[in-house]
């Protein structure tokens, strides 16, 4: 997680506020390898973009005006499962991310558990023998065609083990590397995971995640390009978003 996102994360939660003398104790408790000079740095960039203001001293309010950053919430599952697949393969990348993460954004929430965890391909089979052994009650697939998906995954909870685009745009939450919202929405037209996607929700997850969160055109569009959509999503973005 970067500095301004834990900021955001931190106002969010405390009424839109921050209070440097409350907030610098917690971030020394939640974060005790950052840097209090850092978020310093940042609090004043964070007031002259315009995405915060000062309310008095050592007083900060977030901009009623501006959409928040998306920010993944990583269960203990998904914890696990990152850093056993780091355990055994430490020099690959690796992502880890749930498909109902795209229910804040459908109008029809499907009944899903799936896990999605991508790493490079030369590592993608290591970790998916390991996988296997973690999962417990999930049903545990390695490159799953839509077919496949839709065979032995489809309705149960279950870990797929895909490849990891290079380049993909990821966050970290306290480690952990996650799918960012640009990624998701790309993976949302492709993968065969997300065939409830498919058609007129598609339109409806592109305008509601534009409506509720800040997202990167810029990013957006580079990963679709690596994922050979670019024109598609370019259509997405010049029909649902501002």
């Amino acid at each position: 997680m970067t500095n301004a996102e834990i900021i955001w994360d931190y106002a969010a939660s405390h009424g839109g506020v921050i209070v440097r003398k409350d907030f610098v104790p917690w971030f020394e408790s939640a974060y005790p390898e950052g840097s209090v000079r850092s978020m310093d740095t940042e609090l004043r960039q964070m007031v002259v973009s315009g995405l915060l203001e000062r309310t008095g001293y050592g007083r900060f309010r977030l901009r009623p005006d501006v959409k928040p950053p998306y920010i993944p919430l990583v269960s203990p599952e998904m914890k696990e499962l990152f850093w056993e697949a780091k355990v055994r393969c430490p020099y690959a990348n690796v992502c880890v991310w749930q498909a109902r993460a795209l229910s804040s954004f459908v109008q029809h929430v499907p009944n899903m558990d799936v896990l999605i965890l991508e790493t490079d391909r030369a590592a993608a089979e290591a970790v998916y023998e390991d996988v296997r052994q973690l999962a417990g009650r999930r049903t545990v697939l390695l490159r799953p065609t839509e077919k496949e998906y839709r065979l032995y995954a489809s309705g149960s909870p279950s870990v797929l083990v895909k490849d990891l685009i290079t380049e993909s745009p990821l966050i970290y939450v306290n480690g952990v590397a996650s799918a960012s919202l640009e990624k998701m929405l790309v993976d949302a037209a492709i993968a065969p995971e997300f065939e409830f996607a498919r058609g007129s929700e598609l339109y409806t997850i592109y305008e509601n995640a534009d409506q509720m969160c800040r997202i990167n055109k810029k990013t957006l569009l580079r990963y679709a390009a690596r994922r050979g959509k670019k024109e598609e999503i370019e259509r997405l973005i010049r029909t649902t978003m501002l």
